[in-house]
């Protein structure tokens, strides 16, 4: 069987040559400006914009990301952006794709805060994510398909793609579903003729004191969140609510709400933390902190990786993840589904904008703006 995945790094000359840091900046502000439905919508979103629109990578490489993601603390969409960065142009691009991914709902969400800080209050503009809810569900349900139909091309893939689909539907960690289906592949593709198996456990000049404080406590959280943005905010609260009565436990979660109406990851709420205690420098402390572990983890994993990489049990580890990426973004959609479609007028919407994505090429922003104007109409 020829391998379904490429060595992460051996790229060659004509795949980067048409490439540049500013066309990655460009594909992940978009992605950071359009990332609604938490980690998965923007997964959705990554891929769309990254591998069908721009052909920046392969599905392949977007896999390896989301491996690689997937054993780093830290919220997982600037895991895989960072990777992303740093496949295609090193250390450069991975400040480059952290960069432009968060921007987006950095800024927005110093304007939030500002908002809610000034008039204790949240914009009225709840009715329009109704509507983007019901679009980012039609969006993952088509990458999963779309996804699928490239990465899942025997029946091992159709196997672990089946497995996995079964434990993220009765809600098993998916952080270890991942890891089990890399494993599960190892196995089923050299359980013949292995003797051992391969793996790898991976391993102020403002006001000076609070400056350090609040830099420290994101630096611990940052390293400490495996499980994705939402394992964040347990942490995030005992350490701003209960230990420092930096914020009420309303105002925290008046700060997760503001997160959940911005694009991007939903431990950008660091920054509205960080606005709370110390305005604009401290929101630039709490959010450059909290996701500076997992790139500085990230950067020492994929070099581990250049070197391991070409090895077959890594290789066959890699197509297993390939299935379970498919099967999280399944998973995800069946459940938002759920929440988003048994309203009839959005389940209609969904419905209409799933087969306009099956079938015809749209950027996903017009469908999102349609979802958001629709919502208004309706609402």
């Amino acid at each position: 069987m020829r391998s379904l995945i490429l060595p992460a790094f051996k790229l060659a000359v004509s795949t980067n040559k048409m490439k540049t840091p500013k066309e990655l900046a460009k594909a992940l502000f978009k992605v950071g400006l359009l990332g609604f439905g938490g980690g998965i919508g923007m997964l959705a979103i990554l891929r769309a914009e990254c591998v069908k629109k721009r052909k920046l990578v392969t599905d392949d490489d977007l896999c390896t990301a989301v491996a690689m993601g997937q054993m780093l603390p830290g919220p997982f969409i600037p895991n895989y952006c960072e990777y992303i960065g740093y496949h295609l142009f090193g250390v450069k691009g991975a400040v480059v794709a952290a960069t432009a991914l968060l921007l987006p709902s950095f800024v927005l969400m110093l304007v939030l805060s500002w908002f809610y800080l000034t008039y204790q209050s949240l914009p009225g503009v709840t009715q329009i994510f109704k509507g983007i809810g019901a679009v980012m569900t039609s969006i993952i349900l088509w990458a999963a398909y779309d996804m699928g139909r490239v990465l899942i091309k025997d029946i091992k893939g159709i196997i672990i793609f089946l497995f996995a689909l079964i434990l993220f539907l009765v809600k098993f960690d998916p952080i270890l579903t991942v890891l089990i289906c890399g494993f599960l592949r190892v196995g089923l593709d050299h359980v013949k003729t292995a003797k051992q198996c391969f793996f790898a456990i991976p391993l102020f000049v403002f006001q000076g004191k609070k400056a350090i404080t609040l830099a420290a406590v994101f630096l611990k959280i940052g390293a400490i969140i495996f499980g994705g943005g939402y394992a964040a905010i347990p942490f995030i609260k005992n350490e701003v609510c209960n230990t420092r009565s930096w914020l009420s436990p309303q105002e925290f979660l008046d700060g997760i709400a503001l997160g959940q109406m911005t694009p991007g990851p939903v431990a950008i709420t660091a920054t509205f933390v960080g606005f709370k205690v110390m305005g604009i420098p401290g929101a630039i402390i709490a959010t450059l902190s909290i996701f500076l572990p997992s790139f500085v983890m990230l950067m020492i994993l994929v070099k581990i990786y250049k070197k391991v990489g070409n090895n077959k049990y890594v290789m066959s580890f890699f197509n297993g993840i390939k299935s379970a990426v498919v099967a999280i973004l399944l998973s995800t959609g069946i459940l938002f589904v759920s929440l988003n479609w048994l309203n009839i007028p959005y389940g209609i919407f969904g419905v209409v904008t799933l087969i306009i994505l099956l079938f015809m090429k749209i950027e996903p922003i017009f469908l999102i703006l349609g979802g958001a104007i629709f919502s208004l109409l309706i609402g």
